[in-house]
């Protein structure tokens, strides 16, 4: 009876995460900013929050009032990057907690409501407008999968001016197996991934790259596949006392070098500046909280850069 009875709720519970949410509904989404478009934004973004839930359980409870809070406090820490130039839309989503990241099941039902918010967002916000896919961490990690995915559709990927999946590891594995995958070569290029993970010089594995892997990476500053470094005169605004954005940016904060060997950046600190305290909350020198931060200005602008390459590229087309 008893062993009857617990097959009977492990079965229900399968039913309860196998139902997505109704991504119709306002309360699930942190912005939606679905207001009639304008010149001035003639894209949209679809951007997916890094890991903010830290508690015991599987997956992140979207009706929870503090996990909510946390949720759309990092999201608003990076929409400045995006919303200048583009409509902005964020699903809160039943993101995988920390303490189960490595799990399968908590991948499928996290994974399972990007995809069902991305579907969403296509069908009933972008209706055919050209759009930008954003993460960042695991953020980055579901959006990778949504252009492995949904834009294996020739249609939908020719809408795509670019994907910014910062602070995730893309191989060269990942592009051989889904030829709509292409890293950035330039600031300009579209229909591409930017992507970067930012680490001290003599790091040699982490949780983000692993030991032996290379990251396809491009550098936030002069925006060179290669070991060109850039100097710290090239950083337009770092946003590291206010990560919410809105901050007062540091201009000259640091500058970066691609690590070839590993796909990294290292970003160079000039002589009376280091990274900021806990920084390296990954592990030492692991600057992955940082990421989209350290270069901030920087990254809004190339965001402005690829929207205005895409769209006069493709009125020239029309």
């Amino acid at each position: 009876m008893h062993k009857a009875l617990f097959v009977l709720l492990a079965c229900l519970v399968t039913l309860a995460t196998a139902f997505g949410l109704d991504y119709s509904a306002d309360e699930l989404w942190v912005f939606r900013e679905n207001e009639k478009p304008t010149a001035e934004k003639p894209v949209d973004v679809f951007f997916l929050c890094p890991t903010v839930s830290m508690g015991s359980e599987q997956n992140m409870d979207v009706k929870s009032t503090a996990s909510r809070f946390i949720f759309k406090r990092s999201v608003s820490g990076q929409k400045g990057i995006y919303s200048d130039a583009a409509r902005f839309f964020a699903p809160y989503y039943r993101q995988k907690t920390m303490a189960h990241y490595m799990d399968p099941k908590a991948q499928e039902v996290a994974y399972g409501d990007a995809r069902d918010a991305f579907l969403y967002f296509l069908e009933h916000e972008s209706q055919g407008r050209p759009f930008i896919i954003a993460g960042f961490s695991q953020g980055s990690e579901h959006a990778l999968h949504l252009i492995k995915d949904v834009l294996a559709d020739p249609k939908i990927a020719k809408r795509m001016v670019a994907a910014y999946l910062i602070g995730w590891c893309i191989t060269e594995r990942d592009t051989a197996a889904a030829p709509q995958l292409k890293p950035a070569q330039g600031e300009k290029d579209t229909g591409v991934f930017v992507s970067w993970n930012t680490e001290a010089p003599d790091v040699t594995a982490s949780a983000l790259v692993p030991r032996g892997a290379r990251s396809l990476c491009i550098n936030p500053l002069n925006w060179k596949t290669d070991a060109t470094p850039a100097p710290a005169e090239l950083n337009k605004g770092a946003q590291v006392d206010s990560m919410l954005g809105g901050g007062k940016s540091k201009p000259h904060y640091c500058g970066a070098v691609i690590n070839t060997k590993r796909g990294t950046v290292n970003p160079v600190f000039p002589k009376g500046t280091s990274a900021p305290s806990g920084a390296g909350i990954m592990g030492r020198g692991v600057y992955h909280a940082y990421d989209p931060f350290f270069f901030y200005e920087n990254l809004r602008e190339n965001v402005q850069t690829r929207i205005h390459a895409y769209t006069s590229n493709h009125s020239k087309k029309s």
